[in-house]
């Protein structure tokens, strides 16, 4: 037995140590929540874990950055929509003003607003910011290259003249000469019009350094044509020996009971004839069932009458004498007899005085002559000559006639049947008009136009050919060095978009307006679906950025965060074989008392 050195004390105590460190660091950890407290805990899973912590507190960070990118994409459109708006509406009022139904106070009044909605794109431009920086109205570009270049053409045309020629049968009074060529009239005007055509393109493109950028291309051509031109007239008169122009030919007035007398192209030229029937003491309708067309020879007229079963067929034949011969076969179908009275009225050719048929002058007045049968009379008017005749032969004479024949004035003459005709009767009447003589000489009037114009275009070419890179904002989407999103910038004030001098009224061209809009609103749209697509982009990255920060939480804490349940059954463990090993080192104590009892022996 031995008393110096107690060894299997010595042992159970290094045991006992053992487990109260174990239960030490159970205690650690479950007090913690971390499986690693301390480098000597796990030292590559400390590495590792940390590593995960700087990525996931950078991803955190990286999100809240996204954010913020999103919202000032969303700045950005929002400015360019309110400007899109503008533009759409610039646009309203320059076709407005580009109709002819406006006055130039009308345009003036429109201009005054195309021009305060210019000044406020360009304030919107300036004003549109994010965190204090300008998003719209940024002019710190980079040109790469710039290929622009302005052209000016300049065209002259002088197009053969282009002549038309009307010719036209008119009546001259007898022994007016012939008229050789001539000029009558000569005029000389200038129109200045504009034409403006734009085409706008932007496409991406990649610089030399990688570095993406765009390349604007634009091309704005005005077209202004200068036409002076002259009109000059000119006119013949030319004789025409033709008898077409001096047999009679009557035209008949559509829904009217007038009938013209004249030779060719002359209707009224021998007189005009007006008629007005009445049956049984009332005016009645004339409805015409069928007609030979105005100007035939002979020619017919039936007419049918409302409310009677009376019709009349009108006969027109020219004679050999140059005169005209009319008839009416009245038909009575009624099952009684009918009382009709036809009045005719004549207006005999222009200034005529009327003779009777042995050459003498009507007294002045009103002539009444009864009977009429076997009269005939002449009318010898400045233009014209006609006669009228009333003869049985013909058909019945009229039963009342009547000559007005003024001091001053045209003369004229009425004449009427008054009759019964019987049922199922028929009964014919008539009288001759003419002859007729023209007392003008008939001429060709040539008509010529001649139209000359001298042509000054003018074609001014302006071409952007800019490859640039826009100023941008980086977006650190990341937690690592790279991981970037580039937000480009534009600008959008009224000089980059063209539109500065729109307007309607001088010095602006209205034709160019309309185009340099149109323009515009394509280049903000072409602006705005840039920032579209880079959003939806931008949202995505945003979505991954939050996907990977949880993932990378999730692994962390499987290396870093302890087993709540494993370290309690750990420190459960080391409770036990401490209590444990603590009563044993008791028993080990009391091996060195067995020698005092030895002694006591």
């Amino acid at each position: 037995m031995r008393i110096s050195h107690n060894f299997p004390a010595f042992m159970i105590n290094n045991t006992l140590q053992k487990n109260v460190k174990a239960s030490s660091s159970s205690l650690e950890k479950l007090s913690s929540g971390l499986r690693i407290n301390k480098a000597s805990d796990d030292a590559a899973g400390l590495a590792i874990s940390e590593k995960m912590r700087a990525q996931i507190r950078g991803l955190n960070q990286a999100s809240r950055n996204v954010q913020d990118g999103i919202s000032l994409v969303q700045t950005a459109d929002g400015g360019l929509q309110e400007i899109t708006d503008i533009l759409q509406r610039q646009r309203e009022l320059v076709i407005q003003g580009l109709n002819d139904t406006l006055t130039d106070e009308d345009r003036r009044k429109i201009d005054l607003e195309l021009h305060q909605l210019t000044d406020e794109i360009e304030s919107l431009s300036n004003k549109t910011q994010f965190n204090t920086i300008n998003l719209l109205a940024r002019d710190d570009y980079r040109v790469l290259a710039d290929r622009s270049s302005s052209n000016s053409d300049f065209l002259v045309s002088d197009p053969p003249p282009v002549t038309s020629i009307n010719t036209s049968i008119v009546y001259k009074p007898r022994g007016t000469p012939e008229e050789a060529r001539h000029m009558i009239s000569s005029s000389d005007t200038s129109e200045t019009t504009h034409t403006f055509t734009n085409t706008n393109s932007i496409t991406p493109i990649i610089s030399p350094d990688g570095t993406e950028g765009f390349n604007e291309y634009n091309v704005d051509t005005l077209t202004t044509t200068k036409t002076d031109t002259n009109i000059t007239v000119y006119e013949s008169l030319t004789a025409v020996d033709d008898p077409e122009y001096s047999k009679p030919v009557y035209v008949y007035s559509v829904g009217m009971n007038k009938t013209s007398f004249g030779p060719k192209n002359f209707n009224d030229g021998y007189g005009t004839l007006f008629e007005n029937i009445e049956v049984n003491g009332s005016s009645r309708e004339v409805v015409y069932t069928s007609r030979s067309n105005p100007g035939s020879d002979p020619a017919f007229d039936y007419m049918v009458f409302h409310g009677t079963n009376l019709a009349i067929m009108r006969y027109r034949t020219i004679l050999a004498d140059n005169s005209m011969e009319i008839k009416y076969v009245i038909n009575n179908r009624d099952s009684f007899d009918s009382n009709i009275n036809l009045s005719n009225s004549i207006n005999p050719p222009t200034n005529s005085v009327i003779t009777d048929a042995g050459g003498s002058p009507m007294a002045n007045g009103n002539i009444i002559i009864n009977p009429p049968s076997g009269s005939s009379f002449n009318m010898t008017g400045t233009e014209a000559n006609a006669g009228i005749q009333f003869d049985d032969s013909l058909g019945l004479s009229p039963t009342e006639l009547s000559i007005n024949n003024p001091a001053a004035g045209q003369p004229q003459i009425n004449f009427d049947w008054q009759l019964t005709v019987p049922s199922g009767s028929s009964v014919t009447l008539g009288f001759k008009y003419g002859p007729f003589s023209l007392n003008y000489d008939v001429f060709e009037l040539t008509h010529e136009t001649v139209e000359t114009k001298h042509i000054e275009t003018t074609v001014n070419t302006d071409i952007t050919d800019i490859d640039y890179l826009p100023p941008k904002l980086i977006i650190q989407a990341g937690a690592n060095e790279g991981e970037t999103i580039v937000i480009p910038l534009f600008n959008v004030g009224t000089q980059w978009l063209g539109i500065q001098n729109i307007g309607l009224s001088p010095p602006s061209i209205p034709e160019q307006a309309l185009a340099k809009v149109d323009g515009a609103i394509e280049k903000v749209l072409h602006y705005r679906a840039a920032y579209g697509a880079l959003q939806n982009r931008i949202e995505h990255t945003l979505k991954n950025v939050d996907n990977s920060a949880e993932n990378q939480i999730s692994a962390e804490s499987r290396i870093r965060d302890a087993d709540m349940a494993k370290e309690i059954l750990n420190l459960t463990k080391s409770n036990m074989l401490t209590q444990a090993a603590q009563a044993i080192l008791t028993q080990a104590n009391q091996n060195p008392q067995a020698v005092l009892q030895l002694l006591k022996q």
